[in-house]
């Protein structure tokens, strides 16, 4: 398969906490990062509940990934090594999902992992995939189960990832199904614009006002010579 290279990667639109109440600051957190080898990171973290708290958790996990991805650790033992250090200081910070796409763009792949993350969905020409979590967040218990999945992606392919805001919003016993409908319906080709038509399409279902701090983030991918 020829390289590919990740060519936009953007968050739509980011509520800052939930409109009307004192929390005007989102809890949700993400990180995007060039690493050695023709790599490419993206790391979406939500801390528990909204606001400044829940936003400075959620970043400082994003952090401790970066500097842990950066030092050459394994993304699967960065996590390890960050659920340990949370568990230590249980009394100051509270339980954060974490979600990481590892991109290899030589080999066309992308190593999912997951720690009580909400799912990931990748839009392909015909179908969208879902990838999801069975783990709790990083922070709970000292020995931590990990979600991971390895896929080969395609030109053209468009991964999507969302924290638990963006699905709630979606009907009951419904949302991973609804979303994979708005996702396929979508026929955008510039990511920032197919997160923007993802985010509002889902808003229709609370009124246009969100009930929980939403972060959609589409990356898209692209064969290069």
């Amino acid at each position: 398969m020829e390289p590919l290279h990740v060519w936009k990667v953007r968050n739509s639109r980011r509520f800052r906490g939930l409109p009307g109440s004192e929390k005007q600051i989102s809890g949700d957190t993400f990180l995007m990062k060039d690493l050695p080898g023709g790599r490419k990171g993206i790391a979406l973290s939500d801390g528990m509940g909204s606001g400044e708290e829940a936003f400075r958790d959620s970043t400082m996990v994003v952090e401790m990934l970066e500097e842990l991805l950066e030092a050459g650790f394994p993304v699967e033992t960065a996590v390890q090594m960050m659920n340990t250090a949370l568990v230590i200081g249980r009394e100051e910070v509270k339980f954060c999902t974490l979600d990481v796409c590892l991109f290899d763009l030589y080999r066309g792949s992308c190593e999912f992992v997951k720690a009580g993350a909400a799912a990931t969905f990748i839009k392909k020409k015909d179908k969208v995939e879902k990838i999801v979590s069975t783990t709790l967040p990083i922070g709970v218990i000292q020995n931590i189960e990990i979600d991971r999945e390895v896929c080969d992606l395609e030109s053209g392919d468009y991964v999507v990832m969302v924290t638990d805001g963006v699905l709630d919003a979606l009907p009951a016993k419904e949302q991973e199904e609804q979303m994979i409908d708005i996702i396929q319906n979508t026929n955008i080709v510039n990511p920032t614009e197919f997160a923007r038509s993802i985010l509002s399409e889902v808003l229709k279902y609370s009124g246009e006002m969100p009930l929980d701090d939403m972060t959609i983030l589409v990356i898209g991918l692209w064969g290069v010579s």
